[in-house]
């Protein structure tokens, strides 16, 4: 078996060579880590990581190197990461083991620092691209540069492999409401309260321009002439995901919500279609999982849609909390009083007009 990685696994007593010097007289090990595990309920034994960069190695000719047979070398299951957080018992299946601290790894790289990038970088179950990006960010400009580069190459990977698992499950909200009712303060605080990262729309000609894989978007003030009737039913479908057009290059939607708000009740909504296709606005209809009413003092929300697009059935009511906050605010500051007091000796008082 040939492999660009793998694990050597031998108890103390049958590795008769030294590590260091076997692993610095191959120059095909690019990085190696390894670990004595000695406080386990087994015989003292030693886990060794070896990387061999884009080559590859026979397992035959590692075992042979440390004087083993081909079966003390172990094929990689999972991510590297797994790999290297097993050599501390730092996997999620191992808390009930000896807990070795990432100081007993001896290693020729920053053992501490890519067990932490490896964690997040291209684990889009856990973290968007966007948080992703903003980890990246957090890094030494040393470790800034390979990372990006790193998780560029995964994020366009990640894209591509969604398109050929389109299955999903999504959440659509339609918030309707006058402009300055609280629609997009609404949104957001309910995709806050969800523990959803996400973005809002910047633009109508290209509402996924500043979409990074959060967890969901706000089509913030959206109108129907913003995407051809076809191409929101694609985006909007609950159970499967497609790719969308954007100016910069299509994106594919893999969060888990997407909330539009509008002041275009959705009932409005591509009109033409109403007299010759009855039955095509229902596909848009039943794609929206809940339809909100936001009024001056009182926000009404609803589970389903009549067959004309129109929030039916009885609303659960709250009160707006916009107003009040309105209140709240602090006034502004009257930049006629701190140009009074910044010249008031500028000129004499009596100074004609």
């Amino acid at each position: 078996m040939r492999k660009k990685h793998c694990e050597v696994v031998s108890n103390k007593s049958h590795l008769t060579v030294d590590i260091q010097s076997v692993i610095r007289s191959k120059k095909s090990i690019k990085q190696w880590a390894y670990i004595l595990h000695d406080k386990d309920d087994t015989e003292p034994h030693y886990h060794i990581y070896l990387n061999f960069g884009k080559t590859s190695v026979e397992f035959s000719d590692v075992g042979s190197w440390f004087g083993l047979d081909e079966n003390f070398v172990n094929k990689i299951e999972g991510r590297k990461s797994d790999m290297l957080l097993y050599l501390t018992h730092g996997n999620d299946g191992q808390q009930h083991k000896h807990q070795y601290s990432p100081k007993e790894v001896i290693a020729n790289f920053d053992f501490e620092s890519e067990i932490a990038v490896s964690k997040v970088l291209g684990n889009f179950e856990e973290f968007s691209y966007a948080q992703q990006l903003e980890y990246v960010n957090s890094l030494s400009v040393n470790e800034k540069t390979r990372a990006h580069s790193q998780l560029d190459k995964l994020w366009k990977l990640h894209c591509q492999c969604l398109t050929l698992k389109p299955d999903r499950l999504i959440d659509v909200m339609f918030i309707q409401g006058k402009g300055g009712t609280g629609k997009t303060y609404y949104a957001k605080k309910l995709l806050g309260q969800m523990g959803y990262d996400f973005c809002v729309s910047s633009s109508s000609n290209d509402p996924f321009q500043d979409y990074m894989g959060q967890k969901a978007i706000i089509l913030d003030d959206l109108r129907d002439e913003a995407f051809e009737f076809e191409d929101l039913l694609k985006i909007l479908d609950n159970n499967t995901a497609s790719s969308v057009r954007s100016r910069f290059s299509n994106k594919v939607f893999n969060g888990k919500m997407i909330v539009i708000t509008s002041t275009v009740p959705l009932h409005y909504w591509y009109w033409a279609f109403r007299s010759d296709h009855s039955d095509t606005l229902d596909q848009l209809y039943r794609r929206i999982t809940s339809y909100v009413v936001v009024e001056k003092d009182y926000v009404k929300v609803y589970g389903e849609l009549d067959d004309m697009g129109r929030p039916a059935g009885l609303p659960r009511v709250f009160k707006n909390e916009i107003p009040e906050l309105k209140r709240q605010k602090l006034q502004k500051k009257d930049f006629g009083d701190v140009f009074a007091e910044m010249l008031e000796d500028a000129f004499p008082k009596d100074f004609d007009k």
